[in-house]
């Protein structure tokens, strides 16, 4: 007799983290996780100061007036490419297009106006010169840009982060920094940690207590494996910073698709990706931003010339035979199964006489495929972000991740209602509010606050017959839906 041992586990970890912190920035201090501070002098062709010359990013509210040495700044702008207008009464206006800000660190940009005794209508257009390591930044750190990492190979952001010094992420999907565990790295999604000590990491093989973002929906991502200040208390190996995308003042979007099949069965594990985002202004200075990818495969990965290890899966009854067993004799009647090749080369009982064996009794073999192996996750994400008075803004973010995979067994293959299934969903959702309360030319003050609520569910354990059923050949790959479980959060306390 086999023992069979049956584990259930749910668990909803709510975190909530509110900090108000007022500060008095002057020209030449910054505190911000998740924005950065752009800064500069307005100069006319001679090399004058223009005192009281405007500066505007397009499509905000965030707005700055020059002092009487030509200077100017903006504090706490999101993360991201902006076009910046400057102007002033008698001179011909300039915009900057693609100006990037980097979360965290200071961004020069000074303007040089022409001056003109006619007003004119048309702007000077100049393409920004990004610098690529900041003046103020004093630390280690990597810097991702999310439009560049849209044209990379790759469809996780951990893959993206595993390409910076230092820094490896291992079979379980855990992020090691300059040797560390996976729980030495500290993770922030606009501005809040989202892993918290303690949360999750019970199930090999799923990533419960850990936030997925999508690659096509973050704006910035960093990596600081350098000395972190006081700020990131819980970050032993390292820090990875990732700022969510808000849209913008211009119309955007993008769709991709993704597949292993064009190679056939023999370098297949039928997966297949789905991503898509799309952005921009609602009304006003109210922007959004929506994006998501859904990745699905229909077998686990075993390696290389994995189809040369074929594997049967019963098709139906063949013959049924009695059998006498016990005293007194009593007769039993036990079904003898068919069994056909999935995994393999397709071509092992090509030239057998029985024409039943030889079509593999009907059955499509999958090459390198496992049976009944699928694993599905899915990342979506949406922002809602305006700005108003003189550059103050809010936030609001939603993040949900989910995964769920079943795992290969043989003894499942002829025991059904021996198989188990992995399952889990992450949630966040963060507020971040900025709210400016007095401003000159030279120094603010300003409010900012940042909420977040996250709450994580995982299930591992055995299938009820239907869930077995339905999760043994999705299409694509794709499993959305919550498994069916013997044992869930419904039925097990």
């Amino acid at each position: 007799m086999k023992e069979c041992g049956v584990g259930a586990f749910a668990r909803r970890a709510r975190w909530v983290a509110l900090a108000a912190v007022a500060l008095i920035v002057s020209a030449g201090s910054l505190h911000a996780q998740s924005t950065g501070k752009l800064e500069g002098r307005i100069r006319d062709q001679a090399g004058a100061p223009i005192a009281g010359a405007q500066v505007r990013i397009d499509g905000t509210a965030f707005g700055a007036v020059a002092n009487s040495q030509g200077y100017w700044f903006l504090n706490n702008v999101p993360a991201g490419s902006v076009d910046l207008t400057s102007t002033f009464v008698g001179y011909k206006p300039v915009r900057v297009t693609g100006l990037r800000v980097l979360a965290g660190q200071t961004i020069t940009q000074d303007f040089a106006l022409e001056q003109t005794i006619v007003e004119l209508t048309d702007i000077t257009v100049v393409e920004a010169n990004n610098l690529l390591v900041p003046r103020d930044e004093v630390t280690t750190k990597q810097r991702i840009d999310g439009d560049y990492a849209e044209k990379l190979p790759v469809d996780r952001i951990n893959n993206l982060i595993a390409l910076q010094p230092g820094v490896v992420v291992n079979n379980n999907g855990g992020i090691n920094i300059r040797g560390g565990r996976d729980d030495e790295a500290a993770v922030y999604i606009d501005g809040v940690p989202v892993t918290p000590g303690g949360r999750g990491g019970q199930f090999v093989g799923t990533s419960a207590g850990r936030a997925d973002v999508s690659v096509g929906s973050f704006e910035e991502a960093t990596v600081t494996t350098g000395g972190s200040s006081a700020e990131f208390g819980n970050a032993q190996s390292g820090v990875i910073a990732i700022e969510t995308r808000a849209g913008g003042s211009k119309w955007s979007g993008t769709f991709g698709y993704q597949t292993d099949q064009l190679g056939g069965l023999n370098h297949s594990v039928g997966q297949n990706i789905v991503n898509a985002g799309i952005g921009g202004p609602i009304a006003g200075n109210l922007t959004f931003y929506l994006s998501g990818d859904l990745e699905g495969s229909k077998s686990a990965g075993q390696g290389i010339d994995g189809q040369k290890f074929p594997v049967f899966v019963p098709v139906g009854t063949d013959t049924t035979v009695a059998v006498l067993s016990g005293s007194p004799a009593d007769t039993s009647f036990v079904d003898v199964q068919k069994f056909a090749v999935y995994t393999g080369t397709c071509d092992e009982f090509k030239g057998n006489s029985n024409s039943d064996i030889r079509s593999n009794y009907g059955f499509a073999c999958r090459g390198a495929q496992l049976p009944y192996t699928p694993t599905s996750s899915f990342r979506l994400q949406g922002k809602l972000q305006y700005s108003f008075g003189t550059g103050s803004r809010i936030a609001l973010t939603a993040l949900q991740s989910s995964g769920q995979n079943r795992a290969f067994d043989y003894n499942s293959i002829v025991n059904p209602t021996n198989t188990f299934a992995n399952w889990n969903r992450n949630n966040v959702v963060t507020l971040n509010w900025t709210q400016n309360l007095s401003k000159s030319a030279d120094r603010a003050l300003a409010l900012e606050l940042y909420a977040s609520y996250q709450w994580d569910r995982a299930i591992t354990g055995p299938l009820t017959r239907q869930g077995e059923q339905d999760t043994r050949d999705p299409f694509g790959g794709f499993m959305i839906k919550r498994p069916k479980f013997l044992f869930d959060t419904d039925n097990f306390p």
